[in-house]
């Protein structure tokens, strides 16, 4: 395979990450997104004025700045009052009814409490309570009621901010909100301060897509049970929840393409007389007809043995919807923003842990050279044990054509590893330990293929001896 070839390969799998992963949707729904916005206002005692959170007053400061119509203070507690109005009837008609059905008890009882309430009141709300909400329905809706006279129910325009300012505060909101992933639960509960929605393995397929049904939803899924089995251990339970999904995932893949991986590592094997045939086509490089023959030879022998040159890109193909749909797993269970290791959440993205000079910056940096190292590792010890096997290959010449190849696939995997590090950079936590430990499996899996195609070579060695006797 040529560089160019190479290359148009290694672009198509670029690309498929990039599409694959922008297809797999986030399952926060608009309640969600309500409730996580609630908790970006941390209410709270240093709030000295009356319905203005933390990042309102961030909002107003700006606006200020940028010489928009702020709001008055009549205008905050207009929106205050209509809120918790809304979120006083949603509380006690709707949530707590429903929090009625299940006995005392229920693990499962949804977290519906007076703060999520408000938190629907002020950021989302719709024509039916508690049922297919918009996103800044009450919001757009009070502020349309408080421009009006105050002989209308109203404040007055005078007392109302601009529309410049609102489209700041919203779109500040909608730009916080946006990068929120981890709402994937298979129950409600209150993850890191905010509640979330449970959302059922049904729900997963018809509303969010065939992709995070069959694949995401049950990865996360499996997050969640070993986390709350483990959560008594603290932060080594999370840990140890993550290697187990490791383990699990990377068993299936071994199994699926423990075929495909055996061939690899017979073609090896197969080195000595690799070389030979090379060695007789030394223009291979130039000579069409040397280039031809020499295709022709190899593909031979690779039949002859079934061998499978293509094995190693028909794996990385077959890997690539399971690798998506980890990623998307890690970065949507709800329950890594409940784990912590010295105070770096798992659910933090790896570049943020590792910038950030007031937090435990050294453990965001270990954790990413650690998966760095094992990924350079799990790349390399193939490599190393090729060329240790070939060097009881006898030199029979330099053949320019193998000596290309062999530098384009150098390159090529240098590239991959680039890649791999690039992207760890920009997925969470939990994302960056499973590839560390994926790497470790894949070292594993490296060591025990190669001892099971070196006794398939010497039985057959055997077998050929003995029958030629």
């Amino acid at each position: 395979m040529n560089f160019k070839k190479i290359s148009l390969f290694a672009s198509i799998i670029i690309g498929a990450v990039c599409v694959l992963s922008s297809c797999t949707k986030s399952f926060c729904n608009v309640n969600d997104k309500a409730t996580t916005l609630y908790s970006l206002e941390a209410y709270d005692d240093t709030n000295k004025e009356y319905g203005k959170g933390k990042l309102t007053l961030e909002v107003e400061k700006t606006a200020k700045d940028q010489g928009m119509l702020t709001p008055s203070q009549e205008f905050y507690t207009f929106i205050e009052t209509k809120a918790s109005e809304y979120a006083n009837d949603l509380y006690n008609n709707v949530y707590l009814k429903d929090r009625n059905k299940y006995p005392e008890g229920t693990k499962e009882k949804p977290l519906y409490n007076f703060n999520y309430a408000k938190g629907i009141a002020l950021f989302a709300g719709g024509e039916e309570k508690a049922k297919n909400n918009t996103l800044w329905y009450n919001y757009d809706k009070w502020v349309k009621e408080a421009r009006k006279d105050v002989s209308e129910g109203g404040i007055g325009l005078d007392k109302c901010p601009d529309s410049n300012y609102i489209n700041l505060y919203k779109g500040t909101f909608n730009q916080k909100v946006a990068t929120t992933t981890t709402c994937i639960s298979p129950v409600t509960r209150n993850y890191g301060g905010i509640a979330i929605e449970g959302k059922s393995w049904g729900e997963a397929f018809s509303q969010y897509g065939f992709i995070e049904g069959l694949l995401v939803y049950p990865v996360s899924y499996l997050v969640y049970v070993f986390a709350n089995a483990f959560a008594s251990l603290g932060w080594a339970g999370t840990l140890l929840t993550i290697f187990l999904v490791t383990l699990i995932i990377r068993g299936i893949l071994i199994l699926a393409t423990f075929k495909q991986t055996l061939s690899q590592q017979k073609m090896t094997q197969l080195q000595p007389e690799l070389a030979k045939i090379q060695a007789k086509y030394p223009n291979a490089n130039t000579n069409p007809y040397e280039k031809q023959k020499l295709g022709q030879e190899q593909m031979a022998l690779y039949k002859k043995n079934k061998v499978n040159p293509f094995g190693m890109f028909i794996i990385i193909i077959f890997q690539f919807p399971i690798f998506i749909a980890v990623w998307s797993a890690m970065q949507g269970s709800a329950i890594l923003m409940d784990g912590s290791i010295a105070g770096l959440h798992f659910s933090t993205i790896t570049r943020a842990g590792m910038f950030n000079w007031s937090g435990p910056w050294y453990i965001a940096w270990i954790i990413f050279i650690l998966m760095a190292a094992s990924q350079f590792l799990s790349m390399k010890v193939p490599q190393w044990i090729q060329k240790k096997k070939q060097k009881d290959i006898p030199k029979l010449g330099v053949n320019p054509a193998q000596t290309q190849q062999a530098r384009t696939m150098n390159i090529v995997s240098y590239v991959m590893l680039a890649m791999i590090i690039f992207m760890g950079l920009n997925l969470p936590i939990a994302m960056t330990i499973y590839w560390f430990f994926t790497a470790l499996i894949s070292f594993g899996q490296t060591m025990i293929v190669q001892k099971i195609a070196t006794k398939h070579t010497e039985k057959s060695k055997f077998h050929k001896y003995k029958t030629k006797k």
